[in-house]
C-alpha cells in the first residue's frame, strides 16, 4: 500500500466487521484474583468540598478577595472521588500546613 500524498490522497475504505455478540471469553479472568499487579498503578483522587451557584452576572463581578459561600455547611461530609466518581466521604482536617481528609463513610462490601 503506497502512502499517501498531495497527488495521492488516502481513500477511505468501507470494513465489514463480525458481529461477536455477548461472549463470555475463554480461560482465566484477567487479573485470575492476583491484584499485586495493581499495587503500584497511581490514580489521582479529589475532594468536592462544595458548590455554588451563580449568575454569570455576579460571576463577572468578582474581584481578588471576593468570598464564594457554598452550599454545603461548613461540618458536611466532603466526597472522595476517584476519576469523577464518589468512591467515599470524609472530614476535612488540616495535617501540618496542608489540608487533610479523614475517611468516615467507605462503600459497603457486596456479595
Amino acid at each position: 500500500m503506497s502512502k499517501p500524498t498531495d497527488t495521492n490522497p488516502s481513500v477511505p475504505q468501507i470494513i465489514e466487521l463480525t458481529d461477536l455478540g455477548q461472549h463470555a471469553g475463554h480461560g482465566p479472568n484477567i487479573l485470575s484474583g492476583n491484584l499485586d499487579a495493581l499495587q503500584n498503578v497511581k490514580v489521582r483522587l479529589s475532594v468536592r468540598v462544595g458548590e455554588a451557584t451563580l449568575s454569570i452576572g455576579e460571576l463577572t463581578s468578582m474581584r481578588e478577595e471576593h468570598v464564594i459561600k457554598l452550599e454545603s455547611l461548613a461540618d458536611a461530609p466532603v466526597d472522595i472521588l476517584l476519576e469523577g466518581h464518589v468512591v467515599a466521604r470524609g472530614q476535612l482536617v488540616a495535617v501540618d500546613d496542608h489540608f487533610g481528609v479523614r475517611l468516615t463513610e467507605l462503600p459497603k462490601a457486596t456479595a
